[in-house]
Protein backbone atom coordinates (compact mmCIF):
# COMPACT_ATOMS: atom_id res chain seq x y z
CA UNK A 1 0.00 0.00 0.00
CA UNK A 2 1.39 3.44 -0.95
CA UNK A 3 0.64 4.91 2.49
CA UNK A 4 2.74 2.30 4.27
CA UNK A 5 5.57 2.68 1.73
CA UNK A 6 5.73 6.34 2.79
CA UNK A 7 5.75 5.48 6.49
CA UNK A 8 2.15 6.54 7.18
CA UNK A 9 0.31 4.75 9.95
CA UNK A 10 -3.07 3.64 8.62
CA UNK A 11 -4.02 1.51 11.61
CA UNK A 12 -6.82 3.96 12.44
CA UNK A 13 -8.25 4.03 8.90
CA UNK A 14 -11.54 2.29 8.16
CA UNK A 15 -12.85 1.86 4.62
CA UNK A 16 -16.59 1.45 4.10
CA UNK A 17 -16.81 -0.45 0.81
CA UNK A 18 -20.11 -0.52 -1.03
CA UNK A 19 -19.46 -3.85 -2.72
CA UNK A 20 -17.64 -7.13 -2.08
CA UNK A 21 -15.01 -6.40 -4.74
CA UNK A 22 -13.92 -3.17 -3.03
CA UNK A 23 -13.95 -4.89 0.36
CA UNK A 24 -11.66 -7.63 -0.94
CA UNK A 25 -9.34 -5.10 -2.57
CA UNK A 26 -9.03 -2.91 0.56
CA UNK A 27 -8.48 -5.88 2.85
CA UNK A 28 -5.86 -7.21 0.43
CA UNK A 29 -4.00 -3.94 0.97
CA UNK A 30 -4.18 -4.48 4.72
CA UNK A 31 -6.84 -1.84 5.39
CA UNK A 32 -9.63 -2.42 7.91
CA UNK A 33 -13.09 -2.49 6.32
CA UNK A 34 -16.69 -2.47 7.47
CA UNK A 35 -19.14 -3.67 4.85
CA UNK A 36 -22.76 -3.03 5.78
CA UNK A 37 -24.43 -5.11 3.11
CA UNK A 38 -27.94 -4.25 4.33
CA UNK A 39 -27.49 -0.48 3.97
CA UNK A 40 -24.62 -0.16 1.50
CA UNK A 41 -24.83 -3.33 -0.58
CA UNK A 42 -27.75 -2.13 -2.69
CA UNK A 43 -25.94 0.95 -4.00
CA UNK A 44 -25.64 1.15 -7.78
CA UNK A 45 -22.42 -0.29 -9.20
CA UNK A 46 -22.15 2.24 -12.01
CA UNK A 47 -20.87 5.76 -11.81
CA UNK A 48 -23.05 8.82 -11.65
CA UNK A 49 -23.84 10.24 -15.06
CA UNK A 50 -24.01 13.79 -13.74
CA UNK A 51 -23.69 15.79 -10.54
CA UNK A 52 -26.79 15.35 -8.39
CA UNK A 53 -28.34 12.43 -10.28
CA UNK A 54 -29.88 9.52 -8.29
CA UNK A 55 -26.64 7.50 -8.27
CA UNK A 56 -24.70 10.52 -7.01
CA UNK A 57 -27.35 11.20 -4.33
CA UNK A 58 -27.20 7.54 -3.19
CA UNK A 59 -23.44 7.78 -2.73
CA UNK A 60 -23.72 11.03 -0.79
CA UNK A 61 -26.21 9.36 1.57
CA UNK A 62 -23.84 6.41 1.99
CA UNK A 63 -21.02 8.79 2.94
CA UNK A 64 -23.18 10.37 5.63
CA UNK A 65 -24.18 6.95 6.97
CA UNK A 66 -20.54 5.90 7.37
CA UNK A 67 -19.78 9.02 9.40
CA UNK A 68 -22.86 8.44 11.58
CA UNK A 69 -21.71 4.87 12.32
CA UNK A 70 -18.38 6.08 13.67
CA UNK A 71 -19.80 9.01 15.65
CA UNK A 72 -22.41 6.73 17.24
CA UNK A 73 -19.60 4.42 18.33
CA UNK A 74 -17.92 7.37 20.08
CA UNK A 75 -14.99 7.89 17.72
CA UNK A 76 -13.50 11.17 16.58
CA UNK A 77 -13.93 11.30 12.81
CA UNK A 78 -11.90 12.95 10.09
CA UNK A 79 -13.91 12.40 6.94
CA UNK A 80 -12.60 13.55 3.60
CA UNK A 81 -12.98 12.95 -0.08
CA UNK A 82 -10.42 10.65 -1.65
CA UNK A 83 -8.92 13.51 -3.67
CA UNK A 84 -7.79 15.48 -0.59
CA UNK A 85 -4.05 15.46 0.14
CA UNK A 86 -2.59 16.46 3.50
CA UNK A 87 0.96 17.81 3.58
CA UNK A 88 1.25 17.10 7.30
CA UNK A 89 -0.74 15.19 9.89
CA UNK A 90 -4.08 16.99 10.35
CA UNK A 91 -4.93 15.14 13.55
CA UNK A 92 -2.36 17.08 15.58
CA UNK A 93 -4.21 20.28 14.62
CA UNK A 94 -7.54 18.94 15.86
CA UNK A 95 -6.16 17.35 19.02
CA UNK A 96 -4.04 20.36 20.06
CA UNK A 97 -5.73 21.60 23.25
CA UNK A 98 -3.80 24.89 23.06
CA UNK A 99 -5.53 25.63 19.73
CA UNK A 100 -8.25 27.78 21.27
CA UNK A 101 -9.69 28.70 17.88
CA UNK A 102 -11.29 25.26 17.56
CA UNK A 103 -11.89 24.18 21.15
CA UNK A 104 -15.51 25.44 21.21
CA UNK A 105 -16.58 23.29 18.25
CA UNK A 106 -17.75 19.68 18.24
CA UNK A 107 -17.91 19.47 14.47
CA UNK A 108 -16.34 21.23 11.48
CA UNK A 109 -17.15 21.01 7.79
CA UNK A 110 -15.56 21.98 4.54
CA UNK A 111 -18.04 23.43 2.07
CA UNK A 112 -17.60 22.04 -1.45
CA UNK A 113 -19.04 25.18 -2.99
CA UNK A 114 -22.20 23.78 -4.54
CA UNK A 115 -24.97 26.34 -4.62
CA UNK A 116 -27.73 23.72 -4.69
CA UNK A 117 -29.95 23.94 -1.63
CA UNK A 118 -29.78 20.19 -0.90
CA UNK A 119 -25.98 20.32 -0.56
CA UNK A 120 -25.63 23.56 1.39
CA UNK A 121 -24.20 23.29 4.90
Amino acid sequence: CAARSRGLDISNVVVFPTDIESKTLAEGLGVTTYFDEKNLGALPKGEAKMYGDPIFASMMQAKILCVVYMINLGYDVLFQDVDIVWFKDPLSFFHDESNTAIQNFDIMFQHDGSGQMRYNP
